[in-house]
């Protein structure tokens, strides 16, 4: 079964949603609703943001899955799943915290401050 999910960027004060520079890169803030979960998780692409490569990304709010909590996988050294993409994790609060590994698990939402360049 494959991961399914839409990314979508979301405006700033003026509208804009494409990546802006802040300082030496650009920031881009996006929602990503997922509808299918995976234990590998949502893999999201620096493409899909807009960018290139990712340096920085925060998760800034989810809604729906209330049972679980969403986070963004990194590596003991602190690095995301490469230089062009992160990977979504969502953890249930069943008193297992296991990643959520079915398909039949409630869609939701998130949304995303991205760090990159173009």
């Amino acid at each position: 079964m494959a991961q399914a999910h839409t990314v979508t960027l979301l405006g700033d004060h003026k509208g804009n949603t494409r990546p802006k520079a802040i300082g030496d890169e650009y920031v881009v803030d996006a929602m990503v609703d997922v509808t299918s979960h995976l234990a590998a998780g949502a893999v999201i692409t620096a493409a899909s943001l807009g960018l290139k490569t990712i340096h920085c990304a925060t998760i800034c709010g989810s809604e729906g899955a209330n049972a679980h909590v969403p986070s963004i996988l990194t590596s003991a050294t602190g690095t995301y799943a490469s230089s062009t993409t992160i990977e979504l994790m969502f953890t249930a609060l069943d008193g297992t915290n296991a990643t959520v590994a079915n398909d039949g698990d409630p869609a939701c939402a998130v949304r995303l401050r991205v760090w990159g360049n173009l």
